[in-house]
């Protein structure tokens, strides 16, 4: 401002000089330079174009945000690191937040052929899902949230529904160094992280051995290096209540108090290990409900990970796959294996087997596996089938027991997976 300044004056001077032998024209060229003057003086005085009030930068990039505080998540549900966009804000007062944002979506679409109880199917199945996930930076620590809006249906004789719902919603509190307050629903704290459903069951079909349910808690972790802990209370697991030999109502609450879940897990790039624990009151039962588990993952080549994870408890549908008990003192034990491999830099390999073995539900063996291939990070192609084996089996359908027996089920899946933005 000030070389435009000089510039005009300079300007006005040479005019003065150009024009100094003429004296009837001097009290004019006076006048103009005072008026010019006045203008760099106002100039000078306009402020200067900012941030919105309490703000030094607004930006938004491609990929996520840095949420190292969001919860673990299988691995079919992760959100992949360069999808999606960041709105980042950075305020200039120190105590205000920074705070970060990232919005990603993806439509995972499949042809998939169901062959099950005398019948088969042939039909396409659609999921849609909207993450969002955010941060702020406060005084107090790191708080942040995470939800996912989600659509599907169709294939596996049903078919596709309209209606969207938040099917996980929670938020995190880092209130110390190395501790972390969650709240809200998401997968539950005794999910066994090691096993075939945790680690791969990336296809659209059927899992085998332990799974694990979503859940209203509140849950308390410790994390130091390669350590972590976690203890929570949730909501207790529904339950079949029986009465003079039939079943009144198939999703009875077990108890008038939460479930207390906690794991322990030591992790590095190479080797993974976790014991996980479940106890709940149950009052549909002679017995309170229980499970304890554990797992481990290993890393024996660069590409190629094996895993498994076995559960036993009593009671409890928290780690039901293709079974859950009937009974409300049932006894159980479930586990699975599997491989994961990385054929080349842009094309893996997942192949597994499950065992679900339960006193009065029956048993089941599962197997499967697929090749997924991804030519750019938003574009997944994959192929894969499930094959699960019942003996004396029977499940809850509709209020009512359904006896499986010795069936069988055949799930053969072609599937995209498509994220954007």
């Amino acid at each position: 401002m000030n070389m435009m300044k000089w510039a005009l004056l300079a300007g006005a001077a040479v005019a003065v000089t150009a024009t100094a032998a003429r004296a009837d024209d001097l009290g004019a060229l006076k006048t103009q330079i005072e008026a010019l003057q006045n203008r760099v003086s106002e100039l000078e005085a306009q402020p200067q174009a900012s941030m919105p009030s309490g703000y030094s930068l607004l930006s938004i990039r491609d990929g996520q945000g840095n949420f190292a505080g969001a919860a673990p998540e299988r691995a079919a549900d992760r959100i992949r690191e360069e999808s999606g966009f960041t709105l980042s804000v950075v305020p200039t007062a120190d105590v205000a937040p920074t705070a970060e944002v990232s919005v990603s979506g993806e439509i995972r679409t499949a042809l998939l052929y169901t062959d099950f109880q005398d019948d088969d199917n042939a039909d396409i199945n659609v999921r849609g899902r909207i993450f969002i996930r955010g941060k702020a930076d406060t005084a107090v620590g790191e708080v942040g949230g995470y939800f996912r809006l989600q659509a599907n249906g169709g294939g596996d004789f049903s078919d596709y529904s309209e209606n969207v719902k938040m099917n996980k919603a929670y938020g995190w509190w880092k209130f110390a160094p190395d501790w972390e307050l969650l709240a809200g629903y998401n997968d539950n704290t005794a999910a066994l992280q090691t096993s075939w459903d945790w680690l791969a069951a990336t296809g659209p079909t059927r899992t085998f051995g332990p799974s694990n349910p979503y859940n209203e808690q509140i849950r308390l972790t410790y994390a130091s290096g390669p350590l972590s802990f976690a203890i929570a209370v949730e909501d207790a697991d529904a339950g079949v209540k029986w009465e003079n030999g039939e079943i009144v109502d198939a999703s009875a609450d077990r108890g008038d108090l939460p479930s207390v879940q906690s794991y322990l897990m030591y992790s590095t790039d190479s080797i993974t290990g976790q014991i996980v624990g479940l106890y709940q009151t149950d009052d549909l039962g002679d017995k309170d409900d229980w499970a304890i588990g554990g797992g481990a993952a290993l890393q024996i080549t660069d590409g190629i990970q094996l895993m498994g994870a076995a559960v036993y408890g009593e009671g409890t549908s928290s780690f039901a796959g293709n079974l859950e008990p009937i009974t409300a003192d049932e006894e159980f034990w479930s586990g699975s294996v599997g491989v994961l491999a990385n054929l080349s830099d842009d094309t893996r390999l997942e192949l597994g087997v499950g065992y679900e073995d339960y006193d009065h539900a029956g048993k089941a063996l599962g197997y499967g596996g697929g090749v997924y291939w991804d030519p750019v990070s938003q574009v997944t192609l994959g192929v894969g089938a499930t094959y699960i084996d019942y003996k004396n089996a029977s499940v809850i359908d509709d209020g009512k027991i359904d006896n499986i027996d010795n069936d069988n089920s055949l799930e053969v899946f072609f599937g995209t997976w498509l994220r954007f933005p």
